[in-house]
């Protein structure tokens, strides 16, 4: 029988940190990116990764667009369509969207993009499905040594580290699949606030990492992430 571990972005550890914001920043760097998505009313957005709903949710109050959210988490669906049963929210992966070809106005993926082992498929799906100058916006991880992705793409983690790019690797990996760069904007220091959370909550980042990751040696998981000298960004894409 495989051993079981739970994915970080199920944890109640980091839910417990991020207050079920399961992303540094908050709404702030939500609301951040979806104003650099310059929608239209009417317009409809897909949210990859979505969890419970808040940016979905967000966008359908607060926005006149159309939103929709998709995550492969049934823990994290059920929680928010128990908060809220109109949110529409389905489980799906990155690797087969559930939407028609040249359908979607813009594409979110918040603190997701790094959970996926299979980006070059995601990002071709993505293309798929959005319209002739359609966006994307991504908010993630990025590494800004690139010889500390080595050691961590070694390990078998469940906190989405091992798919950690650098910035070059990113905008290369955009522009084979079509997109066009727009917007890339450094937010890390959200990601030090969000680790000073970290640490406040549980004692020390290492306890952290004891306490979240259940399928790796958290010493060999906080080295790694010391050697990629993490960062975090906000970044647009337009479809060419």
């Amino acid at each position: 029988m495989l051993p079981f571990f739970q994915p970080m972005y199920e944890s109640d550890v980091m839910s417990e940190v991020t207050g079920g914001l399961l992303r540094p920043g908050g709404f702030v760097l939500t609301k951040r990116l979806i104003e650099l998505c310059n929608l239209d009313p009417g317009d409809m957005v897909l949210d990859i990764g979505s969890g419970s709903g808040a940016t979905v949710q967000y966008l359908l109050d607060a926005l006149s667009v159309y939103a929709i959210g998709i995550d492969t988490s049934l823990h994290l669906l059920k929680e928010g369509i128990a908060s809220d049963f109109r949110l529409p929210l389905t489980c799906a992966n990155g690797r087969s969207l559930p939407i028609s070809n040249n359908r979607v106005d813009a594409v979110i993926a918040e603190c997701s993009l790094s959970a996926f082992s299979d980006i070059d498929e995601t990002l071709a799906e993505i293309r798929r499905v959005l319209h002739p100058k359609g966006r994307l916006a991504f908010s993630d991880l990025f590494a800004r040594n690139p010889e500390g992705t080595l050691a961590a793409r070694s390990l078998s983690l469940s906190c989405g580290l091992d798919c950690v790019m650098t910035k070059d690797e990113l905008l290369s990996r955009l522009q084979s699949h079509g997109f066009e760069a727009t917007v890339w904007e450094d937010h890390s220091y959200a990601l030090k606030q969000l680790i000073g959370q970290m640490i406040f909550k549980h004692g020390s980042i290492n306890e952290f990492w004891k306490r979240s990751v259940t399928n790796a040696n958290p010493l060999e998981v906080q080295a790694s992430a010391s050697k990629m000298k993490l960062g975090y960004y906000l970044l647009t894409a337009q479809k060419v």
